[in-house]
């Protein structure tokens, strides 16, 4: 039997938001038998067309008085959700088809809106992090994951902002089908075979990078460029033409951290992403970001994470194929 989703846009609505996981669904209908696919339409709530933040004029499937039942409701991000919100009449058909649907998917800032739907749950929303305060400050009663790509309450599920949609759009396709699909999506796409829903929006540690000097940009990223090289606070003082004792209390003042820590906790991370992403043994991943040997990585690796590389990479295995 197949799905039946439907995806609700309005007036500047954000396009990634629509097109990211609508074209994750469609790719996985080329993999799939017609019979077990997704039936793909666009909702708007009148028979207007509706003009996205960037100006793509699209004219809807549907309208969501006249929808049929879903088993998806995918409520995109953008400008207009608040404009949306102060809708009484187009809020409770929202409403009404939702109660309907088994399964309801906010991207990015139509979390705005799910929230507005159900005021009295306390549901757990993800959302652009730029957007994570002012959805708390609206909707106290929300639970605001800020920093992860996506989450799922009962059977709500969120996301965070822009390409986040499509990750979670690829853990659906997982649990209707299988990890392979997703995987097979995924690679089609060029892209990873998904972001594990705990991964966060952003990397803290590069993040850094917006606030510091050209000179300490460069560091970060020679640090990048030469994970899987021997890195020592000599050398990368040296690329920034400091003594090392000055560029490792300057680096700590503007990052937080100390250098060397910084390399530790980039080098972790990148492994964390190869063993979710890659079908890289430990030993390989060893040597991809630095650690040289298996024995160092499941060291440092359990130390700050509590479990072994390996511990790691089959519970997010068990995740996906659940």
């Amino acid at each position: 039997m197949s799905h039946r989703v439907g995806f609700f846009i309005y007036d500047e609505f954000q396009t990634v938001d629509l097109a990211g996981p609508l074209d994750a669904f469609a790719v996985a209908n080329d993999l799939l038998a017609p019979e077990i696919g997704y039936e793909l339409v666009t909702l708007t709530s009148d028979a207007s067309a509706v003009r996205s933040e960037s100006g793509l004029q699209t004219l809807a499937d549907e309208t969501v008085g006249n929808c049929k039942q879903l088993h998806t409701l995918v409520i995109v991000g953008g400008r207009g959700c608040q404009s949306v919100m102060q809708n009484e009449h187009q809020m409770a058909q929202l409403r009404q088809l939702a109660d309907n649907s088994k399964r309801i998917v906010s991207i990015c800032t139509g979390a705005f809106i799910v929230a507005a739907m159900w005021p009295e749950r306390a549901l757990k929303l993800s959302t652009h992090w730029d957007f994570a305060d002012k959805l708390a400050q609206q909707f106290p009663q929300v639970v605001v994951e800020s920093e992860k790509l996506f989450v799922q309450s009962e059977e709500v599920y969120s996301s965070g902002g822009l390409t986040a949609g499509i990750d979670l759009a690829l853990s659906l396709v997982a649990q209707d089908h299988s990890a392979t699909l997703a995987q097979q999506v995924a690679q089609y796409m060029v892209m990873y075979v998904r972001r594990s829903g705990d991964q966060r929006q952003y990397s803290n540690l590069l993040s850094a990078q917006q606030t510091l000097s050209q000179r300490f940009q460069g560091s970060i990223e020679y640090i990048q460029r030469n994970i899987d090289k021997p890195l020592s606070l000599e050398l990368l003082a040296e690329q920034a033409a400091l003594s090392p004792r000055h560029f490792r209390r300057v680096f700590k003042d503007k990052v937080g951290l100390a250098p060397m820590r910084f390399v530790l906790l980039l080098r972790l991370e990148k492994a964390k992403n190869l063993l979710c992403n890659s079908e890289l043994s430990v030993a390989q991943i060893s040597v991809r970001t630095g650690f040289g040997t298996p024995p160092l990585l499941t060291r440092k690796f359990t130390q700050e994470y509590g479990v072994t590389p390996t511990q790691f990479r089959d519970n997010f295995t068990l995740e996906i194929k659940q």
